[in-house]
């Protein structure tokens, strides 16, 4: 199921509420270089809410035109322990293909080919 949400529509989702020109054409950026973003965005947005029961989130980065997987650095080693578990498992069951950047943080690079 694809919900072909605008980008508008995209940033409410992630939880934006101060909305611009500059990030919906960064919306359109993520589209564009997310393979099969109309695919996964249902998976990307019901992971969003999963997310926050371990202190986590997705949004946009600030450096390249990707979704970013967060979890917030005051988090405690077993919400980390899950939060890098559940990335896994979301990312295998929907084959998204991820690119860990760090300990809090992964690159949503689309589906899997």
């Amino acid at each position: 199921m694809t919900l072909n949400l605008d980008n508008e529509g995209i940033l409410k989702q992630l939880g934006y509420t101060s909305i611009n020109n500059a990030l919906l054409n960064q919306v359109s950026a993520i589209r564009e270089n997310t393979n099969e973003f109309e695919v996964i965005e249902k998976h990307i947005f019901d992971f969003h809410k999963e997310l926050e029961k371990v202190n986590g989130y997705i949004a946009l980065s600030n450096s390249r035109d990707n979704l970013k997987i967060k979890h917030h650095e005051n988090s405690n080693r077993a919400q980390n322990d899950e939060f890098h578990e559940l990335v896994q498992k979301w990312a295998t069951k929907y084959k998204i293909e991820l690119e860990k950047v760090n300990e809090r943080t992964y690159y949503i690079l689309g589906k899997k080919q």
